[in-house]
């Protein structure tokens, strides 16, 4: 059996390739999330933490996304969809019926990079909480990898996210 170091920093455990921590550092990695679980909705309270939150969306808008999808997320046209299937979908999220209440998520169904022409149907959008839209988007990039990939992506009906992103969620 192939063997590694403890994650833990400073432990020199030895454990199988497959497990992260040893024994004593498995119970103290699940604290640890967990208090950071718990700082980050006090963090989301705080005026700090809704500035840190703001100065990150910018960083990602300016950094990370593409500058046409950028572009197109700031037109007054998408907000005024945005808003309309946020308040359609009663701030639900399709997939796992959870309250979107930390932001608007509408997500696009065919994505904008293989659906551009569909960008501000309502029939192609939705309201997805955080988390479902975290396991969504990288499903796409993985399926946008693929040979067809981008055919796969502007094919897919609602229904198969639905059940796709509800498979990941147990």
């Amino acid at each position: 059996m192939l063997m590694k170091h403890c994650n833990w920093g400073g432990c020199n455990k030895v454990v199988p390739k497959g497990q992260s921590f040893c024994d004593k550092h498995e119970a103290m990695n699940e604290q640890r999330k967990v208090d950071y679980k718990a700082s980050l909705n006090h963090r989301d309270q705080t005026d700090t933490g809704k500035q840190v939150r703001k100065d990150h969306q910018a960083y990602y808008n300016h950094v990370r996304r593409d500058p046409e999808a950028n572009t197109f997320y700031h037109t007054k046209q998408w907000q005024n969809v945005r808003d309309y299937v946020y308040s359609r979908d009663m701030a639900t999220c399709q997939v796992c019926g959870n309250a979107v209440t930390d932001r608007k998520i509408v997500d696009h169904i065919h994505p904008l990079k293989v659906s551009n022409e569909e960008r501000l149907s309502q029939y192609n959008l939705w309201a997805l909480c955080y988390r479902c839209h975290t396991i969504k988007t990288k499903l796409e990039m993985k399926i946008a990898t693929k040979d067809n990939g981008n055919a796969i992506l502007k094919h897919a009906k609602r229904e198969w996210w639905q059940k796709i992103i509800s498979e990941r969620l147990k």
